[in-house]
């Protein structure tokens, strides 16, 4: 059933591209990508300078955690302040993984700089593993309009019910993933705690309501 959702949800990606150029937006089961400048929401921060195929950061609202990773080369996070992933030498992938589940999250890509420079990458993108888009470029001398641009501000915001992962995959590589900020902790996807007081709740409630009733049965029973 997953993978046929998948597909389906693939096919849907693909079909809504063709109004992305107009509207500058997709949208997949209930998920939207749009691109353009964003405000200040509360930003993920590095955790400390580190390198390696997975980099710790954390969402300075709450001290969530956040994780970088890749299956390509390595990663290196900035020491301190918004974290910037750079990928060594570029990023080919990359999963970012959050603790908790968020309403909108914004973030911008940077493409490889120097003369010999792709003029603009590709990429795909799964939300929760879901296939969100792929990006292709238009037809002809204009950029797409889902794409990374060299020396462009390319910043991109995705929202949508509990949003927990993001998996992104570029052609050709891209210097680095940065600006990534969250908004709106969403309601649409209890945490395990939660999900651990509701159920002991319930079981009070029916405690206290089971209790009551025998209390009843014995008080008409010695009447």
């Amino acid at each position: 059933m997953h993978k046929l959702l998948s597909a389906v949800l693939a096919g849907s990606a693909v079909a809504a591209l063709s109004l992305g150029a107009a509207n500058a937006a997709v949208v997949v089961d209930g998920y939207t990508l749009d691109t353009g400048s964003f405000g200040a929401q509360t930003g993920v921060h590095s955790a400390g300078a580190q390198t390696g195929p997975v980099v710790n950061a954390y969402v300075n609202q709450d001290n969530s955690t956040v994780t970088f990773s890749t299956t390509s080369g390595d990663l290196s996070v900035n020491g301190s302040g918004e974290a910037i992933i750079d990928g060594d030498p570029l990023l080919e992938n990359l999963t970012v993984d959050f603790q908790k589940a968020w309403d909108k999250i914004t973030f911008n890509l940077e493409s490889q700089k120097g003369p010999d420079a792709p003029a603009q990458s590709d990429f795909t993108l799964l939300v929760n593993g879901l296939a969100l888009f792929s990006a292709t470029p238009n037809v002809g001398d204009d950029p797409c309009t889902f794409c990374i641009v060299n020396n462009g501000e390319n910043k991109f915001t995705v929202s949508g019910p509990g949003i927990t992962q993001l998996a992104f995959t570029f052609d050709p590589a891209i210097a680095d993933g940065k600006q990534f900020r969250v908004e709106g902790l969403s309601s649409a996807i209890p945490e395990p705690a939660t999900w651990a007081m509701m159920i002991i709740g319930f079981g009070g409630a029916g405690g206290m309501l089971r209790l009551s009733r025998k209390r009843r049965l014995l008080a008409l029973s010695n009447a």
